[in-house]
């Protein structure tokens, strides 16, 4: 038979480090690491008060800005037993998984330094014993012990590592006090804990870790909570730490927790999320520590995980959350600021949800705590509209059944009722807004200077804003045009034509092509006694247009329409009625959209009356008989923004422009 052997060359060129800070710090981290776990193998639950770790920090030359260049390690732990040397010699050893250990860490030294060196002196079985090894990357003998002798009876055990490997020596940082901070954040949960071993770093100076730690607490709380009930309670002590940022932690979080058992973090988790915090006024980090005489009782005899349920354990990250969200109400405060205003701006652009405006903090409250994004509180919007439109729907259906005849009917109608106002409002808010950005697209395409051969594209515009070009209203809705810009009596109609030749929904075979065509049979709006009926047509001009010359009147063009459309015949619908009514006495309305400039001014001369405001021009034919009126762009924007001014005053949802 035979093993099966590790071929460590290939592991470490697979090994996925990435030339990095970090990753260029891990071999160090590790080492240390191995340090605490063999001081506390050694000295067990006093091995805060006896156990030591030194890291010295080697640079090229004696100036602290110079380049790193290796470090050493020394702990007074237990060291380099029969045993543990063995389970270093085994890649993936499980020796110390119940620790946390994955057994690859040393993979990490030879992936990123060329020389290392082990000297550790320990107690063996016989008595003091020294051993001492170079641990280097080759196909065979990585491990190439030497004969040492025993110097000092003494638990001392000295890792070197020297010689990055070229893709890593500039990754290291190299000014002064980084390293410190690295080494720092990367222990806190022992800090926290309180069972670290005295940590120390020598570079220029000699900086004790935690000291360095215990500088960055900026402030700090105890809050002494009862997790359960009845017998079953128990005392739980969290402590809330305002630190410094560099004792953030890896994984990059900026606020973390620790549950410890005795005395030393057993779980430790990031809860940025479940605070939608994250760095406290761009400077300082959050850190919460739990603990109780309870939890040292639940520990396992690895010190790895408590003996609880999942319940239990949920529980006690519950009340830690909400000690945490206690601690931390102002920052709380201002992010909840943060995402009312987001909802704010999200209801004036979406007033459906105008129902929310009154409670917007509750609203903002139930939110998930790192929710921030507009399309994230949109979809909550949503969710909370359409479980409030189900929640109702069902209330209708008791109403309607009786089911509520024997309850509170007259509050349960009350509530449904002012479900319905609400959405109402809300439905109304949101077409007037509608119509506000219309206004507002309007008056951008008046203001847009367009060189001369884009003219005509810019009439099209236009016209495509007041309705759709090429349709008939059999393909759309009240909805989907904005004639109100006009007029909004220009919605009542039975049938209308844009931009349509006449032989297309008449039986003229004339191909003149009106902008608009309106016809109202048996129109209530525009009815005045029975038996008449009334015709609209619109015209579009290009604005700004000065080429009126003969055969080009504005006002001849509209009328030669009309002459079209009371032919003694009848003209009918593109579904094939009769247009009831074209009689003589059949009214026609014609507006002329077009700016008055001094050509078209003269055409008008003696023709038709100045509007009241001085702006338009209006009059009445007799041959044919037609009401015309001559509107600038202008004037449709400015009575259309008067019309509706009063929706925006009383909505609130948004300025009149």
């Amino acid at each position: 038979m035979a093993n099966l052997e590790s071929d460590i060359v290939g592991r470490v060129n697979r090994l996925a480090l990435r030339p990095t800070e970090k990753n260029t710090l891990l071999p160090l981290m590790e080492a240390i690491s191995n340090s605490i776990h063999s001081i506390t193998e050694l000295y067990g639950d006093v091995a805060a008060k006896r156990g030591w770790v030194v890291v010295r920090i080697h640079r090229l030359g004696d100036q602290l800005d110079s380049r790193v260049i290796g470090f050493d390690i020394e702990d007074n732990g237990v060291g380099f037993t029969n045993d543990n040397f063995r389970s270093f010699c085994t890649p993936d050893s499980r020796w110390k998984e119940q620790r946390g250990g994955k057994g690859v860490g040393r993979l990490a030294w030879l992936k990123v330094f060329e020389r290392i060196k082990v000297d550790s002196t320990y107690r063996g079985a016989n008595g003091w014993e020294r051993r001492s090894f170079d641990f280097r990357l080759s196909e065979t003998n990585q491990v190439a012990e030497q004969e040492v002798e025993v110097e000092e009876e003494r638990h001392h055990t000295k890792i070197t590592f020297r010689a990055f490997k070229s893709a890593f020596e500039n990754k290291c940082p190299i000014k002064a006090g980084v390293i410190e901070n690295r080494i720092a954040a990367h222990f806190v949960p022992l800090f926290v804990a309180g069972n670290a071993p005295h940590v120390t770093v020598e570079d220029e100076g000699v900086t004790d870790i935690q000291n360095l730690f215990a500088e960055s607490i900026v402030d700090q709380h105890t809050a002494d909570l009862t997790i359960g009930s009845g017998d079953d309670a128990f005392p739980l002590k969290v402590w809330s730490l305002k630190c410094n940022k560099r004792m953030r932690f890896d994984p990059p979080s900026f606020n973390f927790a620790f549950i410890s058992g005795d005395s030393r973090s057993v779980i430790d988790y990031a809860i940025d999320e479940q605070l939608g915090l994250k760095a406290l006024d761009g400077e300082h980090v959050y850190i919460a520590c739990a603990s109780s005489p309870y939890l040292d009782q639940k520990v396992n005899s690895e010190r790895t995980a408590f003996t609880l349920d999942a319940a239990e354990v949920d529980e006690i990250k519950r009340e830690i959350a909400a000690a945490a969200r206690h601690y931390l109400r102002p920052y709380i405060e201002q992010a909840i600021s943060r995402k009312v205003e987001t909802t704010r701006e999200l209801i004036a652009e979406n007033p459906q949800f105008l129902y929310l405006a009154d409670d917007l903090d509750t609203f903002a409250e139930s939110l998930q705590p790192n929710s921030f994004g507009k399309e994230e509180i949109f979809l909550e919007m949503s969710r909370a509209r359409f479980r409030r439109q189900k929640r109702f729907v069902s209330l209708e259906k008791s109403i309607k059944a009786g089911e509520l005849l024997k309850g509170p009917l007259v509050e349960k109608v009350e509530e449904y009722t002012q479900y319905i106002a609400e959405e109402k409002k809300g439905a109304l808010a949101e077409y007037v807004t509608k119509r506000k950005a219309v206004l507002d697209m309007f008056e951008t395409l008046l203001e847009y200077s367009e060189p001369a051969k884009e003219a005509y594209s810019k009439e099209d515009a236009l016209h495509q804003l007041f309705c759709p070009m090429r349709i008939d209203s059999k393909g759309l809705k009240i909805e989907d045009h904005n004639l109100w810009l006009l007029d909004d009596r220009l919605a009542f109609f039975n049938f209308f034509a844009s931009d349509q030749l006449l032989n297309q929904y008449t039986t003229s075979d004339s191909e003149e092509r009106p902008d608009l065509a309106f016809f109202y049979n048996s129109c209530v709006a525009w009815r005045e006694r029975e038996g008449t009926d009334t015709i609209v047509l619109v015209e579009f001009k290009r604005p700004m247009r000065e080429d009126y010359s003969k055969g080009k009147d504005p006002v001849q063009q509209v009328l030669s329409y009309v002459e079209r459309l009371q032919n003694p015949q009848g003209e009918v619908d593109i579904r094939g009625r009769a247009i009831l009514g074209i009689t003589p006495s059949t009214s026609f309305h014609c507006y002329i959209v077009a700016d008055i400039t001094p050509q078209l001014r003269d055409k008008m001369i003696g023709r038709f009356a100045k509007t009241p405001d001085g702006k338009g021009y209006f009059g009445y034919s007799t041959g044919p008989a037609a009401f015309v009126e001559v509107i600038p762009f202008g004037k449709v924007l400015h009575d259309a923004r008067l019309r509706n001014s009063i929706f925006f005053e009383k909505l609130g949802i948004t300025n009149t422009g």
